[in-house]
């Protein structure tokens, strides 16, 4: 299989991580405290405009129903999602195509919310 093909499964702490970098600019730094709450933030924002996957107790890769997505959490860094009702999902990830969609469509949401319109006026002195 191509290491490209856009079918191919990344890891969701990955993707979300080559997401944030690919965002913010900055490089990953491990030993920093809040470096999972980003990978959460990031796999958070990943699932609204992608397609999260878990791995079933069958070995299946199975999509995380939206509605589940609607009301749970990312945890341990994008590593695993719970639900509100206690449903907790493991072995996430979402497909390369998707991935690159989603940094996209990420991409432009920031180019949008920086330009000079969306900037608040400052006050007259």
């Amino acid at each position: 299989m191509n290491k490209d093909d856009p079918g191919k499964a990344v890891p969701l702490h990955v993707a979300a991580s080559v997401v944030h970098q690919q965002l913010s600019g900055s490089s990953r730094d491990w030993r920093d405290d809040t470096y999972d709450g980003i990978l959460e933030s990031t796999a958070l924002a990943l699932s609204h405009v992608g397609h999260i996957y878990y791995v079933n107790t069958h070995g299946q890769s199975l999509r995380i129903p939206d509605e589940e997505l609607a009301v749970g959490m990312f945890e341990s860094g994008a590593k695993r999602f719970r639900t509100r009702s206690g449903n907790v999902y493991e072995s996430l990830s979402m497909r390369r195509g998707d991935m690159a969609d989603a940094l996209v469509i990420l991409k432009s949401a920031q180019r949008a919310g920086d330009s000079p319109a969306a900037e608040k006026p400052e006050k007259a002195t």
